[in-house]
């Protein structure tokens, strides 16, 4: 119970509501009231949790800046393209705890409603370097040749991306990303598009492991 010590207009001390009233260095000071503390041990379900979205965050969070803008429009409007990428991807963690892994193949770095590629491949021919092609399926309406393709590369024994928002249009069909960091190490590939004021966003494709020489 909270105590009003000059009146209704005055500080007071102890809970009132959500707020908790103190003075410091003589003067009145209102808190918001902390959270209960958890009681009784964390259960299992509750850990696995935790750990699934530990590794699903320290997975995509280097690429904030690309899903900011890959997921804007699919976010709430009280929610970061970010945290929206967090949630996408929750079926993305595979395994049994406590050793969960990333999926790959399941994750999702864009959702939106312009086409993606209808095919596409990521492969490295020369030293620190990844190619990616794909068919220029520019339609003029869901597709537009002035559309603009970002691609990403991910490193799992560096845990680091490389990736480019802006590598190429839809109607060049080609792409080189400068990866030289990953020279000599195994890579996961992603690819999509947005409009040219990205304002629109295609859902990501896969485009598999690549060898990076």
């Amino acid at each position: 119970m909270g105590t009003i010590e000059k009146g209704f207009m005055g500080g007071f001390r102890g809970l009132l509501g959500p707020a908790v009233g103190s003075k410091w260095k003589g003067k009145a000071v209102i808190k918001s009231r902390p959270p209960k503390k958890r009681t009784g041990p964390t259960s299992d379900a509750q850990l696995q949790q935790q750990a699934k979205f530990t590794l699903i965050v320290a997975f995509l969070k280097p690429l904030r800046t690309l899903l900011n803008l890959t997921y804007k429009k699919a976010a709430a409007t009280d929610m970061s393209g970010l945290n929206k990428a967090f949630s996408a991807n929750k079926d993305a963690v595979t395994g049994v705890y406590p050793a969960f892994a990333i999926d790959y193949a399941k994750v999702v770095l864009s959702s939106g409603t312009i086409l993606g590629a209808d095919v596409a491949s990521a492969a490295s021919t020369v030293a620190g370097k990844v190619v990616f092609t794909w068919t220029d399926n520019s339609d003029g309406v869901d597709a537009l040749s002035s559309d603009i393709a970002y691609v990403a590369v991910y490193s799992e024994q560096l845990k680091r991306w490389v990736q480019n928002a802006k590598i190429a249009p839809r109607n060049a069909g080609t792409a080189t990303i400068d990866v030289p960091a990953f020279s000599g190490k195994a890579v996961q590939t992603y690819i999509g598009f947005m409009t040219a004021d990205q304002k629109k966003i295609s859902p990501s494709l896969f485009t598999g492991a690549v060898n990076v020489l």
